[in-house]
């Protein structure tokens, strides 16, 4: 029982790092925007349509990824062997999670080019909802059921 906590904090960890570096990277933008004059970059217009598209590619991939690797098959099934390890559940959830960031990270790339930080806050947003909203609930699932197992 104590592993399985340890690899459930482990994993709370993970998730939680993921969380708070977009929030980082708002804040970065919100003391860069707030500071200086900013210079737009040239290249600004021509690179928002692909780098949009990137960061949804990337919030489907995450969500897609969540829903075929997060899944507890057999919630219900009487045997742990039907739910992956959770070594390997944590390395699925880091997939998930670096999907997700990615999109923040496109906005980031987008305010360093002279976006605003509005513009930032449109690629991070979603991007910690895709966290929140879809790996979170997921993990605890998994979680709940790895755990109860445990205790048979």
């Amino acid at each position: 029982m104590r592993n399985s906590s340890q690899n459930r904090l482990t994993w709370a960890t993970i998730v939680f790092a993921f969380i708070g570096s977009v929030i980082m990277y708002g804040a970065l933008a919100h003391m860069l925007q707030q500071s200086s004059e900013r210079t737009v970059s040239p290249g600004l217009e021509a690179m928002r349509l692909p780098v949009t598209l990137l960061g949804i590619a990337c919030l489907v991939a995450s969500v897609l990824w969540t829903q075929l690797r997060l899944v507890v098959h057999g919630e219900y099934a009487s045997t742990v062997g039907d739910i992956p390890a959770p070594k390997q559940f944590i390395t699925h959830t880091v997939i998930a999670l670096a999907f997700a960031e990615a999109c923040a990270v496109f906005g980031l790339l987008l305010f360093f080019l002279g976006a605003s930080w509005t513009d930032f806050l449109l690629f991070a947003l979603p991007s910690i909802a895709v966290m929140v909203l879809f790996v979170l609930p997921k993990g605890n699932a998994y979680w709940s059921v790895w755990e109860s197992r445990q205790e048979e």
